[in-house]
Order: structure tokens, then sequence, then C-alpha cells
């Protein structure tokens, strides 16, 4: 019997660019929201508005995330530009999101791709200001969405340049100590911290300034500090996780392995595995078998418990490939993947084990997920 189909995380609105985009079910809390808090505020600017306020307020939040969407675009596209495979962008409730595939990234690169985004709503916002000097200022439902969406790009390109994570100028300042002191984890935490105290300044702001008896301006302030506190401390939970990996990478990590045909027999594996032993220091590690086709190329990982118990009559007509746990073709991970590129890879695809291979392509060991996850919790 199966279970219930998993929930869908929104509707999905296609590809742009190569990229997939889906729109969140939370992405229409916040339109609401927006309808609700801004309608009062257009009709006491506009009073001539009317109902058309209730339209001008809906307009901004389909137009706000059109701006969000560009914003996502550019950091997907100038991601891909430094070979940075791109998943799919999700706009949601306080924004969007966009998810990369494994990364090999520097810092120059990290810096760039997340300077992109803020540099588009800041044209937006430069564009709408000039359109709006050429027109003439009026309660017409056209002004005041430009109107809206101007001033919301400025403040949109400004804050995201905040020098604090989760925000992107947060990764900028990430980038910066990481290329200074030559570890992400450390830049990660830098900007960690420097994001909390942002998110903790916005709330002192809101009080000091009285701000907080503006409803619109409270609602969206709280929201802003309290997601900006939540991933700066996921950022330091994974700052902390990448510190344990830091110089280490998917080679320097694995079981040091042998490539067996996978049409050998168990007879033939151990006598591999003699030879491979033969002429090395005593008390060397029996290395892991990965059993490899010519034509497939990596089949599966020697199961010790099974192969130890098959009868020495019966190894010569046991295949190697009956006693194997099987490989899937994307659990292979490069030697020399490491720290969040390596954490990224292994979190996207959940696989019991990994064979790890050199820039050549030789088999070079394995990588249990178990081990690394006693690795990674100290």
């Amino acid at each position: 019997m199966s279970g219930p189909a998993p929930r869908s995380p929104g509707i999905p609105l296609g590809r742009i660019g190569g990229v997939a985009v889906t729109l969140s079910w939370s992405w229409f809390v916040i339109a609401a929201v927006t309808v609700l808090l801004y309608t009062p505020v257009l009709l006491r600017a506009y009073p001539g508005m009317g109902a058309l306020a209730y339209a001008a307020a809906l307009g901004f939040a389909v137009t706000l995330a059109l701006s969000v969407l560009l914003h996502e675009l550019a950091h997907a596209w100038t991601g891909r530009a430094f070979g940075w495979p791109t998943g799919r962008i999700v706009l949601t409730l306080l924004g969007g999101h966009t998810h990369f595939g494994e990364v090999r990234t520097t810092p120059l690169a990290s810096a760039v791709v997340s300077l992109a985004g803020p540099a588009v709503n800041l044209a937006l916002a430069a564009a709408g200001w000039a359109l709006l000097r050429a027109a003439d200022p009026g309660p017409g439902l056209g002004w005041v969405l430009l109107d809206l969406t101007t001033w919301a790009n400025l403040i949109v390109g400004v804050f995201n340049v905040l020098p604090g994570l989760p925000l992107d100028g947060g990764r900028v300042v990430e980038a910066l100590v990481w290329a200074a002191t030559g570890r992400e984890s450390r830049g990660t935490a830098v900007a960690a911290w420097t994001g909390r105290a942002l998110a903790a300044g916005l709330l002192v702001w809101v009080a000091a300034t009285g701000a907080w008896r503006h409803a619109p301006t409270l609602v969206v302030t709280v929201l802003v500090a309290v997601f900006m506190w939540q991933g700066a401390t996921a950022s330091l939970r994974q700052a902390a996780v990448l510190s344990r990996l830091h110089g280490l990478t998917a080679g320097s990590l694995a079981r040091t392995a042998l490539a067996v045909d996978a049409r050998a027999s168990l007879a033939e594996t151990d006598r591999r595995v003699l030879d491979w032993l033969e002429g090395r220091a005593p008390g060397t590690a029996v290395p892991q078998v990965v059993a490899v086709d010519p034509d497939r190329g990596v089949v599966g990982v020697l199961a010790a418990a099974a192969a130890d118990a098959v009868p020495g009559p019966r190894r010569g007509e046991t295949p190697l490939t009956a006693v194997v746990h099987g490989v899937d073709a994307d659990a292979v991970l490069a030697a020399e993947l490491g720290e969040e590129a390596l954490l990224r890879a292994v979190a996207a695809r959940p696989h019991p084990r990994w064979v790890v291979t050199a820039a050549d392509g030789a088999v070079v060991g394995v990588l249990e997920t178990a081990a690394l996850e006693r690795r990674l919790t100290g």
C-alpha cells in the first residue's frame, strides 16, 4: 500500500533561461498581507483611488514577486557562468531562493554571484526612478504601481547588501574572510554573527523610533528580523560543521579501495586483494573492494559479511556481483571534493556509501555516509 503523495512545494511556473521556477504556496500569504496592510496606506495617500487601491496593492505584490524573480535569476545565471549547476528557483513568503547543485566555488565566485541579485534590484530602481521623473505624478494605477515598485526595489537592493547572513552582503563578508584566512567556515561564522547583530538592530530601531506604531512597518520588520536571525543561526550551525571538515576532502576521508572487474569470481577477488596487500607494511588495512564493469562503470561495493559467509569450495563459482552492495550511478564523488561542496553533494543524494574517484576516473576509495556523520558530530 503506498503512502500519501508528497505535498507539492508550490505552483511550477516552467523554466526561464533554463532554470525551473516554482511559486511557493507561502507567497499567497504575503500577497494577502500586502493587500490588507497597504490598501489603507494607499487610500490615505490617494483618497481618490477608491477600489483601485486594492488592485494597486495586489499589483504591488505581483510586481515585487517579479522583481524577486529577476533577482534570483541573476544569481542563477551568474552562478552558471562560474560553472555552478542550477537546480531551481523558489519564490517564497519573504522573497526567494536559488538552489544550486554540487558547487566547487571560490571566494571570488561566491561574492560575484551574491552581488548579482542586488545589482539587478538597484538597476530596476534606477530605471523606475527615471520613468517617474519623466511621467506626470498622479493617482493613476500605473503611476502608483511604478512608484511602489521603484521604492521596493531600492529597499530590497540596499537591504540585501547589508553585511550579514543570510543576506547577499553576508555572503560577500563570508567570501572576504574566507579569502583572508583560507577558511570558509570562519567566514561563515563571522558573517552569521553580523547577521544576528543586524536582526537585533532592526528590532531596536523599530522600538527606538516609534515605527512600531505603524502596523505595516512593525509586521514587516518583525518578519524580516526573525527571518534573518533564523538564517544566521542556521549558518552558525553550518560553520560549526564545516570547521570539522577544514582541509579534508572526500579522498582523505574515504577508506582505500581496490577496483576489481565485476565479472570476477569471489576467489579471483580474494587473490587480487592478497596481491594488493603483498609488499605493503604489516597491519595495512584490507581495502574496500569496488566491482567495476568496463561498460557500466561502478556496480557495487563488496559486502564483507556476505562474502565471508561464502565457504571456500564455493568461492570460485560465486560471482563478485552476488555479494556487493549496489551503488547508483550518481553515488560517485570526486576525490578533491571538500568542505561545503562535499556536504552539499552528500546531502543532495542520500546514499549510504559513496565511491570516490580520482581526476582520471580511477577508483581510490569508499566513503560511508555514517562515517562522515560521525566525523561531523565529533
